[in-house]
């Protein structure tokens, strides 16, 4: 069975499915449905395809067969190509420039040579993320190239991304991939001579239509140009003729060079004339200086041995130093080691002595209790005493007031109705004070009443106050969040996105960037420790880093006009620190078991990471889950190397000698916030809920606000009626006294304060009892006291102990201390005196080193001067005078004192150099000369080849539109580089403006005109796509037969387009007709063709 979208050659191709289902069965499961348009086996093996032997008949270069995916309107299509005549039949939208599109991307070209967009990426089909296209190219015949690489096929893939991006992959013939270059698909297509932006080799419909209609006579002339190729040709000869003048320029240069070189050689045989004239005196010179020379060696000797027998010296200082040092640092090792144990047992006694100091605050509570009751018992005394003596003088004053009345014995008979109105008198007293009494405890009652409301009352508008700030600070909240959600890095302030552009302003400014705020360089890798972290860091999350103080002070500046001077409060802090490139190596870490801070944190800046185990310590506060855990942990004794402890919740735990615990009021995350628009809706819940608590507190108020006045009425009310009544009672009392300074005429008051008399002793006697068992009690001590104050005199005198104790173990630190910084002192006076001799040591070796390189060096230039070392010594004085005659005879001849060899040597080097640069001169004229005839040679044989294709494609148009009993010639002007086309219709006039012609005469005319240029241009691929599109039936017959014609003439291979019925041709053997699928309507567009309808 043929292949899908493929037809045996004669016959017309079936339309592939568009939907294939492949089922299978694993492990019970219901069958899947695969991707719809992807046919099992899909994967095109070239070595299954084309197995037949190699046949150097074929044509290199044709396109045995095409496959799409996802591209344009095609889900899925593949076509095999015949050799030579491939006709493409489809309606119109059914996906045929598809076809030419996808050799066009395949074999290299780019998106706008298709004349449909400039993105690849638009080529895709709607609603998939990539497309794959591939060609497989004819590598057979005697213009295939690397049969041994590629095979006989060549298969090129080409994979688009919806982003625009596209890569290939060049297969053999096997299926192997070769290589994933485009540079090899050029290769391979200028090989086989596609050029697929050549409208001769893939002529578009756009082009097809609108070539004879829109184009110039100066655009169709390049149009020729490019067609044929000799475009490229005319770059070519201007390349070539500035690549000639470049080279006259290179000559003119080195002619120049020449006459220099020329010069400097004379020059220097001059100066070898001079030179030769010098050089006995220069030899003799050149002898005492060696002598002079020598003579130095042996001062270097000398001052070499002194320095080696210093170096000795240095050498053993510097050992004793340090051993001394090393025996420093080993007693201090040892009083470290014994300070640690010191420390360890003062931490114990530190805690004895805190557990022994709360047995003893417990045991003073209780003694502090049972004073207080002592002493309750000792003011009861007091008072009984004083209301003792207080019954004692009233005794005595009823005793003098007896003894008065005795001794008067006088009568009246108006006292009876005297005491009757005494007696009313202090009856209405009684009710009027009983009255009083009963007012005044009600007056009490309500005006606590009142007390009692205002306080609720205020408690109520404190509620209302805090509510209303809660709510303000809930929608300040709120609004930070909804800035954040647009730019996150408001979350870190109101002011940051300002700070942040005014920072990029002032860029220039600052020798490094500040890095901030620190939050944003912070993400968190566990979401359920976010209110934890910022417990512990939450104050530096939003600072700013600066490199030095320079740049503080710019971003100081920054701050001082970002952020008002009343909103000092939203004002970042800003730390100076040196930028890191990696993080801190040496960190004092808890034990490994347990989580720390810096663990949960993933810090993309190595300073800002830096900062927070700086300002943070985040690498020593740990991360703990349970509160019992933490609590037995931190309670007991901080892990090692840790100073808190965190929970979820935000509880914190730290125990720096003493443990303490603190709670968070946080709800929720500020800046580790991941879900910004759950956390608004979250804030306007709360919101809502405070608005409804602040209504239901006003309510409250009002009502206790109602109730107060009431109350405030009533205590006003009851303070009147209370004046009235007391204004009442002194009335009457006043009266009653008036009346009791009347005195009685018999003994009967007498006897009534006998009585009373009497009763006063009766209460003396109680007092007297109640006083006496009252300081029978207080004198008492219980046993509970007695053990309490025993026990808390014991706990006293162990506090005392172990003060004192503490206080030995501080006194012995202080003196560890003491000799650590003595012994520390110490050793830093003697690696001070151990770096001061290291330093002589090195400054020894280096002049040593100095000195024998000096004397190797001056060893080497005497040896120079003079071979033999001198047996004995040298005077000095006498050489230097001998010396400077011969210098002074030099320096009168100072312009020949060059060295005669180097001179003689660089004359040589000159006449070399002069030599090869005469040899490149005439070489560079010759080739010039050969340049200039090959450039003249090569323009007029482009203009010969130029004018003979102009002819050829003139008389290949005319006999073209021959074919049709047309008449027309293509007239070329070389000069003007234009190309005009003059065409006589049948029984028309002639017309020189192609866009005076008919649809269909002007498309005849385009395929002509296209014939003509196929006669010239040498391809192994032509594809045309609606090139018949405006020709009538006999028209379109004609131009039918015509390309068929030609196309078997030439035995390429021609790929056509069409949308036409093509029923009138006679299918032959190297014929094969492709239809295209149906193209799929919508909804849209079948109800608007029935609105047309």
């Amino acid at each position: 069975m043929p292949k899908r979208g493929s037809s045996t050659s004669g016959t017309v191709a079936a339309v592939p499915r568009k939907k294939q289902k492949n089922t299978q069965s694993t492990n019970g499961h219901d069958t899947e449905e695969q991707d719809e348009n992807i046919p099992p086996n899909s994967t095109f093996e070239s070595s299954q395809l084309f197995k037949e032997t190699p046949d150097l008949h074929k044509n290199a270069g044709t396109i045995l067969r095409i496959s799409v995916k996802n591209f344009m309107c095609h889900t899925f299509l593949e076509f095999d190509f015949n050799e030579n005549l491939n006709m493409v039949i489809g309606n119109n939208g059914s996906g045929k420039s598809a076809i030419m599109n996808a050799i066009t991307l395949t074999l290299g070209g780019r998106a706008t040579s298709t004349s449909r967009c400039s993105n690849i990426g638009r080529f895709i089909q709607h609603g998939k993320s990539n497309a794959e296209i591939s060609v497989v190219l004819c590598n057979q015949g005697l213009e295939a190239i690397d049969i041994e690489r590629f095979g006989r096929t060549i298969t090129i893939i080409r994979k688009i991304t919806i982003k625009g991006s596209s890569n290939y992959l060049i297969k053999n013939e096997y299926g192997k991939t070769v290589s994933e270059r485009k540079d090899t698909i050029d290769i391979i297509v200028a090989h086989f001579n596609i050029q697929v932006d050549n409208p001769m080799c893939m002529l578009n419909q756009d082009i097809a239509k609108n070539f004879l209609n829109t184009k110039s006579t100066k655009e169709k002339y390049n149009f020729f140009l490019k067609a044929t190729q000799l475009q490229k040709m005319v770059e070519d000869l201007e390349q070539n003729t500035i690549e000639v003048r470049n080279s006259k320029g290179l000559l003119i240069d080195h002619i120049k060079k020449k006459k220099e070189i020329q010069a400097q050689q004379e020059d220097l045989q001059a100066q070898l004339k001079f030179a030769e004239s010098v050089r006995n005196a220069k030899s003799d010179a050149n002898n005492l200086q060696g002598q002079l020379e020598w003579a130095e060696v042996f001062n270097l000797e000398k001052s070499l041995a002194e320095t080696e027998q210093k170096l000795l010296d240095n050498r053993y200082a510097v050992e004793e130093y340090m051993k001394k040092r090393d025996a420093l640092i080993e007693d201090i090792k040892n009083e470290k080691t014994k300070r640690d144990e010191l420390l360890r047992k003062a931490q114990e006694v530190a805690n004895n002595a805190i557990e022994e100091k709360r047995i003893h605050d417990d045991l003073e509570r209780r003694m502090k209790l049972f004073n207080k009751e002592r002493r309750d018992l000792l003011n009861e005394v007091n008072k009984s005493e004083k209301e003792l003596q207080i019954q004692i003088e009233l005794k005595k004053k009823l005793q003098n007031k007896i003894d008065e009345m005795r001794r008067k014995a006088t009568g009246n008979n108006d006292y009876d109705r005297v005491r009757q109105r005494m007696e009313e008198l202090q009856i209405s007293i009684a009710e009027q004070r009983q009255i009083l009494s009963m007012k005044e405890n009600e007056q009490v009652n309500f005006r606590q009443l009142y007390d009692d409301e205002r306080q609720i009352q205020f408690n109520d508008q404190a509620a209302v106050k805090q509510h209303e700030d809660s709510l303000r600070k809930r929608r300040g909240h709120i609004q930070h969040l909804k800035a954040a959600k647009e730019d996150r890095v408001t979350i870190y302030g109101r002011y940051t996105l300002a700070i942040l552009k005014e920072i990029e302003k002032q860029a220039h400014r600052f020798k490094q960037m500040p890095i901030g705020p620190v939050g944003k360089h912070i993400r968190l890798i566990d979401r359920k420790w976010a209110i934890a972290i910022e417990q512990a860091i939450g104050n530096i999350i939003p600072s700013y880093l600066c490199s030095c103080r320079e740049d503080e002070r710019v971003f100081l500046e920054i701050l001082t006009r970002c952020v008002p001077a009343q909103d000092m409060d939203y004002r970042p802090s800003v730390t100076v620190m040196k930028f890191q490139s990696k993080i801190y190596q040496q960190l004092r870490l808890p034990p490994s078991s347990f989580t720390t801070i810096l663990s949960m944190l993933d810090i993309d800046n190595p300073t800002v990471a830096c900062f927070l185990i700086d300002q943070g310590r985040v690498e020593q506060r740990i991360l703990m889950d349970n509160y019992e855990t933490a609590r037995r942990i931190m309670e007991r004794s901080s892990p090692p190397n840790c100073i808190a402890a965190y929970l979820p919740n935000g509880t914190e735990m730290q125990n720096l000698n003493v443990f303490r615990c603190y709670t968070c009021k946080a709800q929720s995350a500020r800046y580790f916030v991941e879900d910004l628009a759950e956390q608004i809706i979250r804030a306007e819940k709360d919101c809502h809920a405070i608005e409804r608590e602040i209504q239901e507190a006003k309510l409250k108020s009002n009502e206790t606000q109602k109730r107060v006045g009431q109350h405030q009425q009533t205590v006003t009310s009851l303070e009147t009626t209370i004046n009235e009544i007391k204004l009442k009672i002194g009335r009457l009392g006043k009266e009653l006294r008036e009346l009791q300074s009347i005195e009685a005429p018999n003994n009967s008051n007498i006897d009534d304060c006998e009585n009373d008399l009497s009763e006063y002793d009766t209460r003396i006697e109680t007092l007297k009892e109640r006083i006496k068992e009252q300081k029978s009690k207080s004198e008492v001590e219980s046993p509970e006291y007695r053990q309490v104050l025993d026990d808390l005199a014991q706990a006293r005198q162990r506090v005392m102990e172990k003060r004192e104790e503490a206080e030995q173990c501080k006194t012995t630190l202080q003196s560890c201390d003491a000799l650590k910084e003595n012994g520390q002192r110490a050793i830093n006076e003697l690696q001070k005196g151990l770096d001061d001799n290291q330093r002589k040591l090195d400054q020894q070796e280096a002049t040593k080193t100095f000195v024998e390189k000096r004397l190797e060096k001056q060893l080497e230039n005497a040896q120079n001067l003079v071979q033999q070392r001198p047996d004995e010594e040298i005077d000095t004085k006498t050489v230097r005078r001998n010396l400077d005659a011969l210098l002074k005879f030099i320096e009168t001849n100072k312009n020949v004192t060059h060295d005669l060899q180097k001179i003689e040597q660089r004359v040589e080097q000159v006449t070399q150099e002069l030599n090869v640069f005469c040899r490149i001169v005439d070489k560079q004229e010759k080739l010039i000369h050969k340049l200039f005839k090959a450039a003249r040679h090569r323009g007029q044989q482009y203009k010969n080849l130029l004018e003979s294709t102009a002819k050829l494609t003139s008389s290949c148009f005319t006999s073209f539109l021959e074919s049709r009993n047309y008449t027309g010639e293509a007239i070329f002007d070389h000069q003007e580089r234009t190309l005009s086309l003059e065409i006589t219709p049948r029984g028309d006039e002639v017309h020189k403006d192609t866009r005076s012609l008919s649809g269909g005469e002007r498309s005849f005319s385009t395929v002509c005109f296209m014939l003509a240029l196929w006669e010239v241009v040498e391809m192994p691929l032509r594809c045309l796509d609606e090139f018949d599109v405006f020709m009538d039936h006999v028209t379109r017959r004609t131009a039918m037969n015509l390309v068929l014609e030609v196309a078997r003439e030439k035995k390429k291979q021609y790929i056509f387009l069409t949308p036409q019925d093509l029923s009138f041709l006679k299918i032959t053997p190297d014929m094969r007709i492709l239809r295209m699928p149906q193209p799929k309507r919508t909804l849209v567009q079948i109800n608007n063709e029935n609105d047309s309808d």
